[in-house]
């Protein structure tokens, strides 16, 4: 959670007070010890009020369980995104990343486990992408990943080390968790959010269909 809500409103009820007290000292020549005493608590007062801004604005754009950014967050940066990446005529990936059994697990170790799970799954998608990447959950048990598109290579490369730290998972939590990934690639696929998100589905259930076979 960032802190900027906190800092803006400690340093403007800071300086509004500020401004009182000088305004007060050359009207009457003096300053009144309540005006100093109430200082502290004015800045904490300020501090309180902007951790509430920031606490608000983290869950509108983050979500709860896991920490990750929202779907709210992702519609609403996309067409930014998309804009400096087309003006630097670059290109993005977009996966898509589903748990296959999370219902069975859900069913068989209740939903506290399967909460687990998700924030599991949310931390190594976290470590195994770059900072500039962003992961965020879809909904339920989906999770969406955007970054920068160099090549196939680099992409494929990023696919195996998702689907081996992915895999690792399950020792480290006592858990078969099954997960399959399909992605797609802006403006090669689409320039719609929406479309993208269609084609990396469609590659994902591909994937399922494959682990079937095998």
């Amino acid at each position: 959670m960032r802190y900027t809500g906190r800092i803006f409103s400690s340093i403007a009820i800071f300086l509004v007070h500020l401004v009182y007290i000088i305004y007060y000292f050359f009207r009457d020549g003096k300053v009144e010890p309540f005006d100093l005493y109430t200082y502290p608590l004015l800045i904490v007062y300020g501090y309180l009020m902007g951790k509430q801004y920031d606490k608000m604005k983290f869950y509108s754009e983050k979500d709860e369980l896991t920490g990750l950014y929202n779907r709210r967050f992702v519609i609403k940066t996309f067409e930014k995104i998309a804009s400096l990446t087309e003006r630097a005529n670059s290109k993005l990936f977009l996966m898509v990343i589903d748990c296959d059994n999370f219902k069975q697990i859900n069913d068989k170790y209740g939903h506290h486990k399967g909460d687990l799970v998700l924030i599991k799954i949310a931390e190594t998608l976290t470590k195994s992408t770059r900072k500039s990447d962003i992961v965020a959950r879809w909904g339920g048990d989906e999770f969406l990943i955007i970054g920068h598109y160099k090549d196939e290579e680099g992409l494929q490369t990023l696919l195996k080390r998702l689907d081996n730290d992915l895999e690792k998972l399950s020792n480290q939590i006592s858990l078969d968790v099954k997960v399959s990934i399909g992605s797609a690639i802006f403006p090669d696929q689409s320039q719609d959010l929406e479309e993208l998100i269609k084609t990396a589905d469609r590659h994902m259930y591909e994937c399922k269909e494959q682990r079937k076979v095998l």
